[in-house]
């Protein structure tokens, strides 16, 4: 008998806040991300508007960020983080949802573009399989740039499909709370779309 299959987005779907500005807030205090943000706000807007590409302005920012970061310590931090603060930011009943499909033998993946540096720990300490955004390590040190493509839209369909075969699985769930999950929930035999509110 063919398992289902369940693929959760994370920022905004399992959790209440975008991870990558709260890891920033983290790593370098609430004021030097305000900060970075406002020294972008002009991108940041032109990506609102459709002007600009989401994954331009993330890797405009990551550099303005981390570029020269020791990999050591930025992996150090970012376990930190997915232990102590990821946790409080989840929503309990998405993480209910996902463990009903764990309990029921699913195949249960989460797929983001958030870094898989904060992510994977949280995933592996959960029982779940991650796809996610990689930076690139070159030197012991962060380049401030994206290692292949941004996990988001079209993109994430192309992981999963590097990964599985659709038809393997009778029943495939996806749930998302953006534009950014538009083609993974089309794939998926039963989307579901800002579910949780938790």
């Amino acid at each position: 008998m063919k398992k289902n299959l369940a693929l959760f987005d994370f920022d905004g779907t399992i959790t209440k806040k975008d991870s990558l500005i709260e890891f920033l807030k983290f790593y370098f205090g609430k004021k030097k991300t305000i900060l970075g943000f406002l020294s972008h706000s002009h991108l940041l807007v032109a990506m609102k508007m459709g002007i600009v590409a989401n994954a331009l302005v993330k890797e405009k920012i990551l550099t303005y960020f981390f570029k020269g970061e020791p990999v050591k310590i930025f992996k150090e931090q970012a376990i930190d983080f997915s232990f102590h603060v990821l946790p409080q930011l989840v929503r309990m009943d998405a993480l209910a949802q996902i463990k009903k499909h764990q309990k029921e033998g699913d195949r249960v993946i989460v797929i983001s573009a958030s870094a898989e540096d904060w992510l994977r720990p949280w995933c592996d300490a959960n029982g779940l399989e991650t796809l996610a955004t990689k930076l690139e390590k070159k030197a012991g040190k962060l380049t401030g740039r994206i290692a292949g493509k941004n996990c988001n839209g079209a993109e994430k369909v192309k992981r999963i499909l590097e990964l599985l075969k659709v038809e393997d699985y009778e029943s495939i769930y996806a749930y998302g709370d953006s534009k950014g999950d538009k083609e993974m929930l089309e794939i998926s035999s039963h989307p579901v779309y800002r579910k949780f509110k938790k």
